[in-house]
Formats: C-alpha cells, sequence, structure tokens
C-alpha cells in the first residue's frame, strides 16, 4: 500500500473518531474533535499531492479516496445532526447520495466500467468541508474552548438560520450533483442495470 493510499485509510479510520469525540464523549472535547477533523481534512489534500507527485496512482487509491470524503464529511454531519445542530432530513438526503453513488460506483468496477466525476461534485467536497470546518471553529467560540471574549460571536456564527440554510444549500447542491452523476453514466447505469436485474453475462454487455 502506498503511502498517499496510506493517508486515505487514515482519513477513513480518523471519521469514527471525531465522531465519537464530538458527539459520544462527555464533556465534548470540542478542540480535539476540530484538531482530529483538520488534521483527516489535510490528509485529503496530502494524498492527492504525493499521489501525483510520486506517480503512485493506483486503481485501490483511486477508489478509496472520494469513500475517505464521503466517511469524513458524513460522520461529520451525523455528529452536528446528533447534537441538533443541523436538520436530520437534509443529512439524510446527503447520506443517501454518498450510498447510491458508493454502489452505482462499485457495481461498475465490477463490469470494469470507467466512472466519470463532474467537477461538481468536487465543489460539493468542498463546500461540505468549508460548512463543517465552520461549524466546528463556531462551537469553539461559542462554547468558551478559547476563551470568554468570543463567546458572544460564536453564538452569532451559530445560528439557527444561518445553519439551516447553509445546509439546504449544500444539501440542493448534493441532489443535483446526483442526478448529474446519473447523466454522464447514463451509458454505464444502462449497462449496470443490464448486467444485475437482468443477469446479462459480461461477454453479452460488450
Amino acid at each position: 500500500m502506498s503511502f498517499p493510499t496510506q493517508l486515505t485509510v487514515l482519513r477513513i479510520l480518523l471519521a469514527p473518531v471525531f465522531y465519537v469525540l464530538f458527539a459520544v464523549v462527555v464533556p465534548t472535547p470540542y478542540l480535539w474533535a476540530t484538531l482530529v477533523f483538520v488534521i483527516a481534512a489535510l490528509s485529503d489534500w496530502y494524498d492527492g499531492y504525493f499521489a501525483r507527485l510520486w506517480k503512485l496512482t493506483t486503481p485501490l487509491g483511486a477508489f478509496l479516496d472520494p469513500l475517505a470524503d464521503k466517511f469524513l464529511t458524513g460522520a461529520a454531519l451525523i455528529a452536528f445532526a446528533s447534537r441538533g445542530l443541523i436538520p436530520e432530513w437534509a443529512v439524510g438526503l446527503i447520506i443517501l447520495r454518498d450510498i447510491y453513488a458508493t454502489v452505482f460506483r462499485m457495481l461498475a468496477s465490477s463490469i470494469n466500467q470507467p466512472i466519470k466525476t463532474s467537477s461538481l461534485a468536487k465543489y460539493k467536497t468542498f463546500f461540505q468541508m468549508v460548512f463543517i470546518c465552520y461549524v466546528l471553529f463556531g462551537v469553539l467560540l461559542s462554547s468558551g474552548t478559547l476563551g470568554a471574549s468570543p463567546v458572544n460571536f460564536g453564538s452569532a456564527m451559530m445560528g439557527e438560520s444561518i445553519l439551516y440554510w447553509s445546509v439546504f444549500g449544500i444539501t440542493i447542491l448534493t441532489l443535483v450533483t446526483a442526478i448529474q452523476y446519473t447523466y454522464d453514466n447514463a451509458q454505464v447505469f444502462r449497462l449496470v442495470f443490464r448486467r444485475y436485474v437482468f443477469g446479462r453475462s459480461p461477454q453479452e454487455l460488450s
């Protein structure tokens, strides 16, 4: 396993660690939870950087990288919903979209069909990461973890309407990427459907 792939696996392993620190441990160690998330998020950039620098791009790494992103963002959003910071329905739609994309990618891979990933999906992940970092920073300030002075500012950042409409916009963007994902890979979708619904053999698909 190459070093970039090891970083990707680390991101997958840190996702449940973040969830436990933020949503389970009482009193919540917000600073430690934030540090874990930041380390995991930085690994997303570095694994791609080293993979390109050392030309270590592999099929395993290409498959695990988006999966690791989904694990990390999903763990954070579920943790936020469990604390009542964002609506559960929004998180549910985002998770369902990620499950759909992952299962479809696995089925397509099983019949050796490449999947097109749009730039819009990358923006979706970027905005999710930015939103999660915003919430974590707001929680740190409003909880008094960084001192008493910025508590009021943090509370303003964590306003219910701000969080609601932010995650609403991210949810809409996520659903749009699911539609585009299906449209861009319509031919592959038909092949997967014929293979696993009608039981066509790989030779019949070609």
